[in-house]
């Protein structure tokens, strides 16, 4: 478990990184970039990383919790890493959105809910379906 989610860390966090520069790339929002910001979209590839590497799986694959308390916390997880990323991605752009927090926060709960219990449901046909070949 621990090499599956170390690899999927750094699966994750390159990924995020790379798609963060062509972000920038193509958005041209600074044409010089400090040195200093190189940091911030390392910290970026972490913080997608942490969450999307290690967290999500862990929490949906390994995770004994209740369905109420996975999505709470995948919820604040992904409630927080978000706006840590739009902060060191932009402090303009995490000021334009700051305002806005609770509506991201419902929507973040809801969407969720709807991914955790579609999730579920998927795995619940597919475990049906195996164990149903098993009796055949």
């Amino acid at each position: 478990m621990i090499s599956k989610l170390k690899n999927q860390f750094m699966q994750t966090a390159f990924i995020s990184t790379i798609w963060v520069l062509v972000l920038l790339t193509f958005t041209g929002i600074e044409k010089t970039v400090t040195l200093n910001y190189y940091w911030h979209i390392i910290g970026i590839g972490v913080i997608f990383g942490l969450i999307f590497g290690v967290c999500y799986p862990y929490i949906w694959h390994y995770g004994t919790w209740s369905a109420s308390i996975n999505v709470f916390a995948t919820t604040a997880l992904n409630f927080l890493g978000g706006l840590l990323v739009v902060y060191l991605f932009s402090v303009d752009m995490f000021d334009l959105i700051l305002p806005f927090w609770w509506a991201m926060l419902l929507l973040n709960l809801g969407l969720h809910i709807i991914a955790f219990y579609f999730y579920r449901n998927q795995q619940n046909k597919r475990l049906a379906k195996d164990l149903n070949h098993l009796t055949n």
